[in-house]
């Protein structure tokens, strides 16, 4: 054949699948004689196998193929001559082709017109080759069914390795997913892992549409990321991109709820309960639309748990770190804060916990709603007044915290913050908080700095109700000392270190006895007598004053029945009772069963409550009285005058006797003497037809001056100090004797 006529052959063959690689298989031959090149066109050129056409690739010599193959390696098949350069270059390329450029998916005929150079079996056996046939035996037919069935090997292992290659990208693709757990990490994410599955450029965006409820999706989609040049579609509406394609392969994507695939894009639909719809949109096609499909779903699959999964995250996220009713930030979220200023090692900023005072009591009186409407109100003053701070968090009910900078902070401001009444429309409230401080330096951790303002916080209600306190390490030492006073407390109830004294009630006019008070006492092991002052504020901030007072209640009672046994007259004891006890959801239970143990009769029990008392829950008070006063119990009001009191609920309480301080009994020796206070307390006595009692009377004067104006009982070293329960008896003797 005429070489004119070759080459018009093979520039025919050029012409019908120039620029189709992607559609057709490439046929490499590797011979040193043309006619072979020319034939083998001739025979099978125009032929479909598996639904593609052929494309050749033509080299003389070994050499010549080793530098096509570094540059193509999509070959389907290499039709390949034995001898050429050498007796062994064909052999040669096929180490080549399979050690040095491991194209193992590649298939190899060899083919040889002098068979006796490499022997079949020998070349078959070493060699990894798809077939050998001599160019003698290759009719057009057996040429025809040899390529075809290399061409079908190689269809089946590139579909093998596609699909092997497409689950490891899914895999890796899941797992990085599933690393991001942050929303935006994750969307972005989105997009990265999809290019790399599909081997495209990460060119897109990430459009979501939330679920307004579970009816509707009345929202629009909002682009929540962006790769590439479309960067700068960030958080704009999609409808209002100035890429019409893309919103136009969006809406329909949206519209028909299923994956887009198209040769110029890729547009993939998702959707999350929790996240709502979701579209991905990626500016080109997959390479391979029909490969790509089949591991599509799969991979569509996994990304739709990832959103789920990440939606899940974001919602125990949200419950996790910020607060349900108010939506700021929790104590969590604070700690973490802290706990990242600590890291930075800044040393400038302060903790600032703020407690309104008395919340509890007041949500109790207007109900809970407008207590959370309260808070709400605290909530925007605290952002409004303190924009500056770097966080305010809700750290318990009515408790928030605020991080601030040293150096921007105003002290004022804080101070200042509820000055002004909070207004909930129809009516105004005027709240009253207590701060604690404290400046971050060297602390080690985030708890141990909230710990210290909550320290100061504490101390604040004690001693600054409404002010502020900062921490200081001096507070910190006196917080130790409470703790072990507390623990040493806990040991000497266990021990049996505590014991109760009674101190005689007096009638001034007859100079009678009517009753006895009853006082704590605690003498430890080593003989160390610690005060009540002392012990008893420690006993109540930690609750422990609940088991220390139904013990003095049980012991005090025990003496009663004794002194009421063997008595001509009504001998009551009373018993202090603090604010902690009477809020005691089992108190009246702990009355009865102190009554009922004992064999006590009611009346012979006298509790005393501080004025304070019924400020906390005046109607849980006035309820609980009335059906202990129903019993036959005695109430009195103790150290009266001394704190902050409403006299309208003097009217409302069953109150049998009102005591007066001894800081106002004293005052009657001072020159002149300061009667304003006693004869104020009495004088309303009076009027409320109430009992009078003075406390701390210690000499003649007193005693007489309280007679003359009309007080009923005194109480003091004048007449006893308090006495052990065994010393009772032989002093109301000596004590009939005078």
């Amino acid at each position: 054949m005429p070489n004119d006529d070759i080459l018009r052959i093979e520039d025919d063959s050029d012409d019908l699948h120039a620029n189709a690689d992607a559609g057709c298989w490439k046929l490499l031959i590797v011979d040193d004689e043309p006619d072979v090149h020319s034939s083998t066109i001739l025979a099978i050129g125009r032929e479909t196998i598996c639904g593609r056409r052929l494309r050749f690739l033509h080299c003389h010599s070994c050499a010549e193929a080793k530098a096509l193959l570094t540059t193509n390696a999509d070959i389907a098949v290499i039709l390949l001559d034995v001898v050429m350069e050498s007796e062994r270059a064909g052999l040669e390329l096929i180490e080549y082709v399979r050690d040095e450029l491991e194209m193992t998916d590649t298939r190899i005929v060899l083919r040889t017109g002098q068979p006796g150079y490499a022997p079949e079996l020998d070349v078959i056996r070493r060699y990894e080759i798809n077939d050998y046939k001599s160019k003698s035996e290759l009719t057009r037919n057996k040429l025809y069914t040899t390529i075809t069935s290399a061409i079908r090997s190689y269809a089946q292992i590139r579909a093998l390795q596609m699909s092997k290659r497409g689950l490891e990208a899914i895999l890796n693709a899941s797992k990085g997913l599933i690393c991001l757990r942050e929303y935006d990490e994750f969307v972005s994410g989105i997009i990265t892992q999809l290019a790399a599955f599909f081997s495209v450029p990460e060119e897109g965006v990430v459009c979501v549409r939330k679920h307004t409820d579970a009816r509707s999706k009345d929202s629009h989609f909002r682009v929540v990321a962006a790769a590439g040049r479309f960067r700068h579609f960030i958080n704009q509406p999609v409808a209002e991109l100035s890429n019409p394609a893309i919103v136009e392969a969006i809406e329909q994507a949206a519209a028909n709820r299923l994956h887009q695939l198209s040769p110029d894009y890729t547009c993939l639909f998702f959707e999350s309960p929790q996240l709502g719809e979701m579209i991905v949109y990626l500016a080109a096609g997959p390479h391979d639309e029909g490969q790509s499909s089949q591991l599509l779903e799969l991979f569509s699959t996994n990304i739709a748990v990832c959103i789920d999964n990440v939606s899940a995250l974001n919602e125990l996220h949200l419950a996790a770190y910020n607060d349900g009713l108010l939506r700021i930030p929790n104590r969590q979220a604070f700690l973490v804060e802290v706990e990242r200023h600590l890291a930075q090692g800044t040393n400038q900023s302060m903790v600032v916990l703020i407690d309104i005072d008395e919340f509890a009591a007041l949500n109790d009186t207007i109900g809970s709603e407008q207590g959370d409407r309260l808070l709400m109100a605290v909530r925007d003053r605290l952002a409004q007044q303190l924009p500056y701070a770097l966080m305010i968090a809700r750290i318990a009910g009515d408790t928030f915290g605020v991080l601030v900078e040293t150096d921007r902070v105003d002290l004022d401001a804080l101070d200042h913050l509820f000055l002004a009444p909070f207004d909930l429309g129809e009516q105004s409230y005027m709240l009253s908080a207590t701060q604690g401080r404290v400046t971050i330096e060297d602390q080690a951790a985030a708890t141990e700095v909230v710990a210290q303002a909550n320290t100061a916080l504490k101390r604040a209600k004690h001693s600054v109700r409404g002010g502020h306190l900062g921490f200081s390490a001096e507070l910190l030492d006196d917080t130790e000392r409470r703790v072990q006073l507390l623990q040493r407390l806990r040991r000497g109830h266990e021990a049996n270190q505590l014991s109760l004294a009674y101190q005689p009630k007096i009638r001034l006019k007859s100079r009678q006895v009517c009753g006895f008070e009853a006082l704590m006492r605690w003498r430890t092991g080593d003989g160390e007598q610690i005060e009540p002052l002392e012990f008893i504020p420690v006993a109540e901030a930690s609750g422990m004053i609940v088991v220390l007072g139904e013990w003095a209640i049980q012991e005090a009672l025990k003496t009663a029945c004794e002194l009421n046994t063997n008595s001509q007259q009504l001998m009551p004891i009373a018993v202090n009772v603090s604010a902690v006890q009477f809020r005691h959801p089992g108190f009246v239970e702990l009355i009865d069963r102190a009554l009922e143990q004992t064999g006590a009769d009611p009346s012979w029990l006298e509790l005393e409550i501080t004025e304070s008392v019924p400020m906390h829950d005046l109607d849980m008070v006035r309820a609980l009285m009335s059906h202990l006063s129903e019993r036959g119990i005695r109430f009195s009001i103790d150290d009266f005058g001394t704190g902050f009191s409403s006299l309208s609920y003097l009217e409302q309480l069953e109150i049998h006797s009102l005591k007066i301080d001894r800081h106002f009994i004293a005052n009657l020796e001072k020159q002149p003497p300061q009667t304003r206070m006693p004869e104020t307390i009495l004088r309303l006595a009076q009027v409320l037809d109430l009992e009078v009692v003075a406390e701390g009377v210690e000499t003649e004067a007193q005693a007489q001056w309280l007679e003359q104006a009309g007080c009923d009982i005194g109480q003091g070293y004048l007449y006893a100090r308090p006495l052990a329960s065994n010393q009772l008896m032989s002093w109301l003797s000596d004590w009939a004797e005078k």
